[in-house]
């Protein structure tokens, strides 16, 4: 049975179902539940790439948690990560996609505009 807090959390298999790169639900709750407990984290990559872009870290999270989930990495193959992409709009138009991870802890580890 997977874990349902976030805190509970402490591997990647843990976070994800490796599985299938269906985005499961219980997969979604534990990282919007992340989201409202503050344990998001932003990686310094994902934080460097926003500020390219002009997204504000609070759009991230957003982003996130009120988003829309787009697909599953399950593999880490060309140096993708292993975790869920979701997308969102901006505010003042246009599309951000960022991507949740879990490194001890969910981390985005990368964002952009679209």
């Amino acid at each position: 049975m997977p874990c349902t807090d976030p805190r509970d959390v402490k591997s990647i298999s843990d976070a994800f179902d490796l599985t299938t790169p269906d985005v499961l639900q219980w997969e979604l709750e534990l990282i919007w539940k992340a989201v409202c407990l503050g344990l998001l984290v932003i990686s310094p990559h994902a934080r460097i790439a926003a500020k390219d872009d002009a997204i504000p870290q609070a759009a991230i999270r957003r982003i996130v948690h009120d988003g829309f989930p787009r697909s599953k990495d399950i593999t880490a193959e060309k140096d993708r990560k292993i975790g869920i992409n979701f997308e969102g709009k901006r505010r003042g138009g246009g599309w951000v996609r960022a991507k949740v991870t879990w490194r001890d802890g969910y981390t985005v580890v990368t964002v952009h505009a679209v």
